[in-house]
């Protein structure tokens, strides 16, 4: 320490280098995270460091060393050039010359850099130090070699423009920082020979991996196109790329050659052999890779359309939120704030929930700063989405409900023609719902709300209550509010919220995604709610074994499975005819039982084609997820959906067991359209089942529907009484309704029947049959043909509860309100109302 701190102080010219190194690196950090106007302020401070400590060589260039620039200290050019390398990435911001680096490529440069400059004060280290900064420097001569090749399209454009303005300097900087890393290398082998060897292995570290990447990136091409020729061979039932999807290897080598061309650079080969961009409406901010760019070049791009490659990411890797169809970007939004507000029914086994966000545009540009916020809400299992506002010129405006169809074509037409203030919210399969808001500006925040109702998940004698999560603009920076309130004291709730003096709880935080509470279970109360001429009423349905011996059993097997789950499995269904499907169904033998479960054991997921079972009601169908696959809709026009479709119009439901709590959302469809008698578990309680021929089910009752993980169900009764249950009954009851009569035709082109375009609009309920949408003037509405509903519950809202006036209820009200004020005026009350205000 002490040898570096005098030889430092010794050469002052290179400890300003050094010191003006890292005062440039914070200021980039810094800029990194700050607004345009803000960076660009200080990319000033990064090439004004640059410009002086240039100026600073050259004079001493001409006046020390009498213009001999062989005499100047390498180790001077080496801090040059790092500064000027810094101050280029900090232009990038603003002249995006190439993507965002990928992470393994940050810490790469960082590194690279660091090593250069603790190469000019190499002499005060000893030789293990020495051999790894070596090492390090030869394999960054292959960084800086990239760039300098990467930049060959600007270089005579630069020197042109340096004439007159000195930024495009930074073109040549990463061609001068491999001359002078090679210059290094060179004096570093004659001072000591041995590092030759150091110097050897760090070129040849590089090129290997180089290598192993491109020959990975043409294994999948291969793998792709194999897959390609076999879905023809074998006419499978599966569109092309879910096949694909379900056969690759699982890895981040995949993932990227996924994201070739929609997230990474590669190669245009139509305008320059090195030189690409990335042109995508794929979410996802795009990226800069090296890796990625030498195996599209060398091994060719990804054997499969853009549409194809965002189906499977969308499948196998959690990116169906991502791959929204967008309109405008939203790639400056974040979510400022959010607000959470739960109004809790422990007596109904139920809650409503609205959330209020706040959204930011951090954009600065001075031109057009429209941008489009797209949230994907993960809701609990059994909830329906029951109102939307969103906020006009600082007046909440409430949402109308009409058919998606309506919606969406009213949405496009506004947002991508004439680019004014609409909101929209769709159902979509698996529990979710999309919500999209318009504009969003870097004038002000835009602020939206929904509401949610949904049933509160009874485990044992407790309830749970899921909050409502969100995939949208970042909200890692948001504050949350959280109020809660009981219709009644609950029992035994485990919270952190804190009880306030009111009577309600609350809490102000970071916001959090996923997180639960639970209350002791209470007894449901048996008080109806009543609109349109029916009442609505909750009741216990708890699930009761049932006699049921399978005649045969088939298996949804993938790499979920373990072969230790089913070789315990196997002894208890051995005995009956047991099968799997696999372009064909298979029965499962102790002979092939191995090489079966090796046939299935690499598929990413499995989409069992339900249509191959010959006698369902007396089949069982044991399946395991891992959460990640295809839904209905992505599979829509293939032969496995027109099959599937055609299965389930004429099928009556049948019995599925889903290994482990976690189902995929093609099972989460099926489960929630109810097409098949559901149960879940681990493989103790599956075996306790079959070993006792008792699976649990539910008693289906007319003009009820079951809510089966609060193990309550609606009942629906003809005629009116006034009580004050929640208008969420008849929500719930609604949206259970419309799944149950969508089911068997979902992929119809009819599916949309009348009769529940009017269930939906009288529960004001968003479903796959219906829509809210907030458009800016009646005018709009009217140009659309949506009405506002009339003989409906509106917008759910926290205050609302209890039965509401029917419309001849209303009539009669009016009526009666009339007669009062005709007498008190033939009376003259109003006469003495009027000299009293005098």
């Amino acid at each position: 320490m002490k040898r570096l701190r005098s030889i430092l102080l010794e050469d002052k010219f290179r400890l300003s280098g050094i010191v003006s190194i890292l005062i440039s690196t914070t200021v980039f950090v810094i800029s990194s995270s700050s607004k345009e106007d803000a960076a660009f302020l200080l990319f000033i401070l990064c090439y004004g460091f640059s410009a002086i400590f240039t100026l600073l060589l050259l004079y001493k260039t001409i006046f020390l060393y009498k213009r001999k620039a062989s005499q100047v200290k390498i180790e001077y050019t080496a801090l040059v050039l790092v500064l000027w390398f810094i101050s280029a990435f900090s232009l990038n911001r603003f002249m995006n010359i190439f993507n965002s680096s990928s992470t393994w490529l940050s810490v790469y440069i960082c590194i690279a850099c660091v090593a250069l400059v603790l190469s000019t004060i190499q002499e005060a280290f000893g030789l293990v130090v020495k051999h790894l900064l070596t090492f390090i420097l030869a394999a960054s001569t292959f960084l800086f070699i990239y760039y300098a090749i990467y930049l060959i399209p600007y270089y005579a454009l630069s020197a042109l423009a340096a004439i007159f303005l000195g930024l495009s300097i930074h073109s040549y900087i990463p061609l001068f920082l491999s001359i002078v890393t090679l210059a290094f290398l060179v004096i570093s082998v004659k001072r000591i020979p041995a590092l030759k060897y150091t110097i050897a292995a760090g070129f040849l570290i590089p090129v290997f991996i180089i290598a192993w990447f491109t020959f990975e990136w043409s294994q999948l091409n291969k793998s792709v196109s194999l897959s390609q020729n076999h879905n023809s061979l074998n006419e499978s039932p599966l569109p092309e790329w879910a096949v694909i999807a379900a056969q690759l290897p699982k890895s981040l080598i995949t993932e990227k050659y996924m994201k070739a061309d929609l997230v990474y650079t590669t190669p245009d080969e139509d305008t320059n052999w090195f030189w690409g961009d990335v042109k995508s409406s794929f979410a996802e901010p795009k990226k800069h890779d090296p890796l990625i760019v030498f195996a599209s070049l060398w091994s060719g791009k990804p054997n499969l359309s853009d549409e194809d490659r965002i189906k499977i990411l969308k499948s196998i890797y959690d990116s169906r939120h991502l791959a929204e169809e967008r309109l405008w970007s939203g790639d400056d939004l974040e979510t400022q704030s959010v607000t959470t507000n739960i109004k809790m029914y422990p007596e109904y086994r139920m809650a409503y929930t609205e959330k209020t966000l706040s959204i930011h545009n951090n954009s600065q540009r001075r031109w057009v700063t429209n941008q489009e916020a797209i949230y994907t809400f993960h809701l609990p299992e059994g909830s329906v989405v029951s109102s939307l506002s969103l906020w006009i010129n600082g007046i909440e405006e409430k949402a109308r409900l009409t058919t998606k169809g309506k919606a969406d074509s009213a949405y496009k037409t506004i947002v991508g023609v004439e680019s004014r203030d609409p909101s929209v919210v769709h159902w979509q399969e698996g529990n979710t719902v999309s919500v999209r808001v318009f504009p969003c500006t870097n004038e002000e925040n835009r602020k939206f709300k929904i509401g949610i109702t949904s049933p509160l998940k009874k485990e044992n004698n407790q309830l749970i209550y899921e909050n409502i999560w969100f995939d949208g603009p970042t909200a890692k920076s948001a504050e949350e509010s959280i109020q809660l309130d009981f219709s009644n004291p609950p029992k035994q709730l485990e919270t952190d919220i804190k009880l306030q003096k009111n009577g309600k709880y609350t809490a102000d935080r970071q916001y959090k995604d996923k997180w639960t509470l639970s209350l002791g279970k209470t007894e449901l109360s048996p008080q109806l709610f009543s609109f349109g001429g029916n009442s609505y009423q909750l009741k216990e349905a708890k699930a009761i074994p049932a006699a049921f011996k399978p005649t045969a059993i088939y298996l949804d097997l993938n790499r979920s499975w373990s072969e230790q789950e089913l070789r315990t499995l196997w002894p208890q269904i051995s005995q009956q005819n047991v099968y799997v499907v696999k372009e064909k169904l298979i029965k499962v033998t102790a002979e092939n039982l191995s090489s079966v479960y090796r046939d299935f054991s690499d598929l990413n997921f499995s989409l069992f084609p339900f249509y191959e079972i010959p006698d369902p009601e007396n089949a069982l169908v044991i399946s395991k997820s891992s959460g990640n696959e295809p839904n209905l809709r992505d599979l829509e026009n293939s032969k496995f959906q027109k099959k599937t479709s055609t299965f389930f119009a004429r099928a009556k439901p049948f019995h599925l067991y889903q290994l482990g709590g976690q189902s995929s959302p093609y099972l989460k469809t099926l489960k929630e359209f109810g097409l098949f008698s559901y149960n879940e578990g681990d493989l103790d309680e599956l075996l306790a089942q079959l070993r006792t021929n008792q699976f649990k089910t539910f008693h289906v009752e007319e003009n009820s529907l079951m809510i089966p993980n609060a193990e309550m169900k609606v009942e629906k009764i003809k005629g009116s009484v006034n009580t004050n249950a929640p208008d969420h009954l008849l929500r719930l009851f609604a949206y259970n309704d419309i799944l149950k009569k969508v089911g068997p035709t979902y992929f119809e082109k009819d599916y949309v029947q009348e009769d529940l375009i009017t269930a939906a609009d009288q529960a004001f309920i968003v479903s796959p049959v219906s829509s809210m949408i907030i458009l800016e003037s009646q005018k709009d509405y009217d140009r659309f043909g949506i009405e506002e509903s009339k003989d409906s519950l509106k917008n759910a809202s926290i205050q609302s509860s209890g039965a509401a006036p029917e419309p001849h209820e209303w009539m009669l009200i009016m009526l009666c309100a009339t007669v009062i004020i005709y007498f008190s005026y033939q009376s003259g009350h109003f006469n003495r109302f009027s000299q009293l205000w005098k």
